[in-house]
């Protein structure tokens, strides 16, 4: 028997998450539509509960066994199908944008293998992540990552060699200073020197002429 029915439709441009639950019953399918950007990442979380009339409430039964698709409508393509137990999860990429049919169905472990009289309450829990790119993204965050190391890596080598440039340049300053410092203290000590022999001769040339003059 299948009853495809809109539950909802998921906001398809963000990370989402829904949860939601219906009932189930004698082989009941439930169909929901899901508007998919191309390549979004679409995984959930599911787990059913079975009225037992004798307790008044839902309980778990690991005999139940739950059936899940996924079609994209505008391609007409299945990209899920699967079995599974009374919980579990799935996951399956949205091949084209546009909308994708989810349905859902449970079997019993009664007579007959279907839910003859009982009702299966089912929870649902989706999520919509970034797009399944095959790593792409991935690879693109890293060669970013890798040219602003390059970058990086070029200015510190452009900032070595600067630095090495003025460790050069002030090296060729001290030795100039010290060159300079050198040679004013070799031409004070001429000075000195031509100052000590003027005096000199001045003296003895004043000393002559007083002896030429008998002043001594």
């Amino acid at each position: 028997m299948h009853r495809p029915a809109l539950l909802f439709a998921l906001l398809a441009l963000a990370s989402l998450a829904n949860a939601l639950h219906f009932y189930l019953r004698d082989g009941e399918q439930q169909c929901f539509l899901e508007e998919l950007p191309k390549g979004f990442l679409v995984t959930g979380h599911y787990k059913t509960e079975e009225w037992r009339e004798a307790d008044k409430r839902y309980i778990e039964n690991p005999g139940i066994t739950v059936s899940m698709t996924a079609d994209d409508n505008d391609a007409r393509h299945r990209v899920m199908n699967q079995k599974g137990g009374h919980q579990g999860k799935f996951s399956f990429t949205a091949g084209s944008a546009g909308e994708h049919t989810i349905c859902v169905q449970a079997h019993g472990a009664q007579a007959g293998g279907w839910l003859s009289s009982s009702v299966v309450k089912f929870m649902l829990d989706i999520g919509v992540g970034e797009a399944d790119d095959g790593g792409r993204g991935a690879i693109e965050k890293i060669k970013d990552i890798s040219e602003k190391i390059r970058v990086l890596n070029s200015q510190l080598d452009e900032i070595k060699l600067e630095q090495k440039y003025q460790r050069e340049r002030e090296l060729e300053f001290d030795t100039a200073t010290t060159s300079i410092r050198r040679r004013v203290i070799y031409w004070a000590f001429i000075q000195l020197g031509i100052v000590a022999g003027v005096c000199y001769w001045q003296l003895r040339h004043l000393r002559r002429f007083f002896e030429a003059k008998k002043l001594v």
